[in-house]
């Protein structure tokens, strides 16, 4: 076996997927503003998944700015279905509205303004993908729902598990037997921030 390649943070960071104007755009905005976002290989991820499995009915919890819905909501255009994203922050969504717009992706979204916790609670629908990226602290108490609107063999992603308050929520799918999961700790250029876990989880 061969040793790994020198200097790898700056080796990874060049072969970052290229996201194009408006995504660029989002991200120096982000920079500038502060606004926490998934980066462009955290984005890409997330495209291919939903892509991979063929996702038809996404729930986003956390919009921001749409950053991740951008890459959502385009494998929701090929694979014939829609993104449904929850953003607490009512200038936030309007936002995020307007950069799906700008993206014409909006007839294949629909941002809620909302606490995604209630709005979770109210929910019915079917969904084979969820991408959860809000409060960390909110993870555990929002996994119940996802448990109950994902499909079986529907996926679970959720973001920024390194956090510590995200704790409750890793311990938790690690030990139910009703997933089957893996947190991955990673490098991840453009990710806010560049070190972080992600959890892949199936429900079974």
């Amino acid at each position: 076996m061969t040793s790994i390649v020198d200097s790898p943070e700056s080796y990874f960071r060049q072969l970052a997927p290229a996201v194009g104007p408006l995504l660029e755009e989002l991200e120096e905005e982000a920079r500038r503003e502060k606004i926490p976002i998934v980066g462009p290989v955290v984005g890409t991820l997330l495209y291919l998944l939903a892509r991979v499995a063929q996702a038809r009915v996404i729930l986003e919890l956390g919009t921001a700015s749409g950053y991740s819905a951008l890459f959502l909501a385009r494998a929701c255009a090929l694979n014939g279905g829609r993104l449904v994203t929850l953003e607490l922050n009512p200038a936030m969504a309007e936002r995020a509205q307007r950069n799906l717009e700008r993206a014409e992706l909006a007839a294949f979204a629909r941002v809620v303004v909302g606490d995604a916790l209630s709005e979770l609670s109210r929910m019915e629908a079917v969904v084979d993908l969820v991408f959860m990226d809000i409060e960390k602290a909110d993870y555990v108490r929002a996994l119940p729902h996802c448990h109950r609107l994902l499909k079986p063999g529907g996926l679970l992603v959720a973001d920024n598990v390194g956090f510590k308050d995200a704790d409750a929520f890793n311990r938790a799918i690690a030990t139910d037997p009703r997933w089957t999961s893996a947190s991955l700790f990673s490098f991840l250029p453009g990710h806010s921030p560049e070190m972080d876990g992600i959890c892949l989880a199936l429900r079974g």
